[in-house]
């Protein structure tokens, strides 16, 4: 195994890990909102932001990972919200 390619095999894990979490959420519980997703996105800034004490790689990516797929599924949903309101 080439030296990167775990970190982008470890990457690739966490993004879809994270995408198919939220979706099971906005699929199966009414009650999680864009708001709620808007606070974990949030956290995870927070998160990425608290790593004075040295973090290692492996859970750096994981972060990075899980922004981007809150990222990505936020404007998804935001998206198929524009595209609802502007149905006749």
């Amino acid at each position: 195994m080439d030296n990167s390619n775990w970190r982008e095999t470890a990457y690739n894990n966490k993004f879809e890990s994270a995408v198919k979490f939220i979706r099971n959420m906005r699929a199966t519980d009414p009650a999680f909102t864009i708001k709620d997703l808007e606070a974990m996105l949030q956290s995870e800034y927070n998160r990425e932001g608290l790593a004075w004490d040295g973090r290692g790689e492996v859970v750096e990516i994981s972060i990075q990972a899980t922004i981007a797929a809150m990222q990505q599924e936020l404007l998804t949903w935001k998206k198929e919200i524009e595209d609802q309101i502007r149905l006749p």
